[in-house]
């Protein structure tokens, strides 16, 4: 009978290499009892293969899991880290926005409450450039390490049709 070694094979291979050592196995009996020995092998065989690729299947579907699970817990930090960053712009425009009325009230000129408007208003500009910058580099970090993170988790677990015999 020929040797078939289930794990050297691929998914599309090992049905084939079995069912042609089954039929060599056939050509070559005549007694009944041989008969019952090769059927028995053959179906050993077959459950053995299916409880193999069946173990890696689920070994591979954990770790796919588990991945999955990584990248949604970085996304859902990247948006929870976002929302902090919006709570202290928010609060610092605030801050900002009642030190210029408190400047604003103060003033005992018209000239003077005009440039503390326009201090005020050129403030306001520069803090808003940067962080409109802050915040792009915020999303473009955060999209890189989770594009990351996805490609080597989905390197790391190819499916077992796709991996060279």
């Amino acid at each position: 009978m020929i040797e078939h070694n289930a794990q050297n094979t691929s998914a599309s291979e090992a049905p084939t290499a079995t069912y042609e050592s089954f039929i060599d196995a056939l050509n070559g009996l005549h007694d009944e009892n041989k008969l019952r020995d090769a059927l028995r092998e053959f179906v050993k065989r077959g459950a053995a293969t299916a409880r193999n690729r069946t173990a890696d299947l689920h070994v591979r579907a954990t770790k796919t899991t588990g991945a999955i699970e990584n990248a949604l817990v970085e996304l859902v930090n990247g948006v929870a880290e976002a929302n902090r960053e919006v709570a202290n712009a928010a609060l610092q425009e605030v801050e900002t926005a009642c030190v210029a009325v408190d400047k604003l009230v103060g003033a005992t000129s018209f000239d003077e409450a005009r440039k503390a408007y326009f201090d005020y208003l050129r403030h306001q500009g520069e803090v808003g450039a940067a962080r409109t910058r802050s915040a792009a580099g915020l999303v473009s970090a955060k999209a890189s390490e989770a594009f990351d993170a996805f490609r080597d988790s989905a390197t790391k677990f190819p499916p077992t049709w796709f991996r060279a015999a």
